[in-house]
């Protein structure tokens, strides 16, 4: 029996056909204007069936295919929602910081599977916090500014991509001190920035609006590449992922999926468990 399903990739022109996924159906559009990368990857979804019918149209546009597990991807999609629980990086709660310690328990769990397997991992909005908060980072709990469409600058590229979806209130906050984060885009939206419930910045800032952490390989972006009428949004994250996944050499391909080498999985292992404070007895 399959572990993977076709998300379906007949693109039509007009719109005649839908195929199937699952029990849903996704009808690719095409943009004449765009040029999408094959990626052929087997994606692992996460979040309500509306989203992944969102992210199944998305990797359409980019030939790949649905996997059923996370052991069977070579790449687990973390989605949008509830905010992270501060807690799990020392802050207390801003008055309009709404979290679901289910949602983070399920998520904790998954990554805990992905990191240990050194599947990649890909987060959207919440997911791209959240992901950025297991690896050692904070977040500002409340911000400004982000709250509809705006333009985002690519860092490695100099490109500036003007029209990025923004619906997040919470936003990731760099801990330098790790030197594990590579930031990819930034924008300028923000002018307040809530730390947690009694501290908080003002001002102009470069928030992050993608990232990398080779460590883990896991990617991070805050707008939403699956909602329609973003295209070259959409393009550009597909091209992350072509980039920070297909090209990866940090990568390789084992047993017929792609996961960062073991060599690289047991340096981080001896990394984390040297800097791991020793109690005394």
């Amino acid at each position: 029996m399959s572990n993977q399903k076709d998300f379906g990739t007949t693109i039509t022109y007009p719109v005649t056909k839908q195929p199937l996924i699952g029990q849903h159906t996704v009808t690719v559009q095409k943009d004449s204007s765009l040029d999408f990368p094959e990626l052929w990857l087997a994606v692992y979804l996460t979040g309500s069936q509306f989203e992944q019918r969102q992210f199944a149209e998305m990797f359409s546009r980019a030939r790949c295919f649905k996997a059923l597990t996370p052991e069977t991807a070579d790449i687990v999609v973390f989605a949008g929602g509830e905010d992270v629980n501060p807690a799990l990086y020392g802050e207390l709660p801003h008055p309009d910081t709404l979290y679901n310690d289910q949602r983070d328990k399920e998520d904790i769990e998954l990554y805990n599977t992905c990191k240990i397997e050194g599947i990649p991992m890909f987060g959207i909005c919440r997911g791209a916090q959240f992901l950025a908060v297991m690896n050692g980072h904070k977040l500002y709990q409340d911000v400004d500014g982000h709250n509809g469409a705006h333009g985002i600058f690519d860092r490695v590229t100099k490109k500036f991509i003007q029209n990025v979806s923004s619906v997040h209130h919470q936003m990731v906050l760099e801990d330098k001190s790790k030197k594990n984060m590579e930031v990819i885009a930034h924008g300028h939206s923000s002018k307040t920035r809530w730390l947690n419930d009694t501290d908080k910045e003002t001002g102009t800032s470069q928030d992050i609006e993608a990232f990398f952490i080779r460590d883990t390989c896991c990617i991070g972006v805050q707008g939403h590449p699956e909602y329609r009428g973003y295209s070259q949004y959409t393009k550009w994250c597909l091209d992350l992922i072509y980039q920070y996944v297909e090209m990866n050499l940090d990568l390789e391909v084992s047993g017929r999926y792609r996961r960062i080498k073991p060599e690289l999985i047991m340096e981080r292992f001896i990394r984390e468990r040297e800097m791991t404070p020793v109690e005394n007895v």
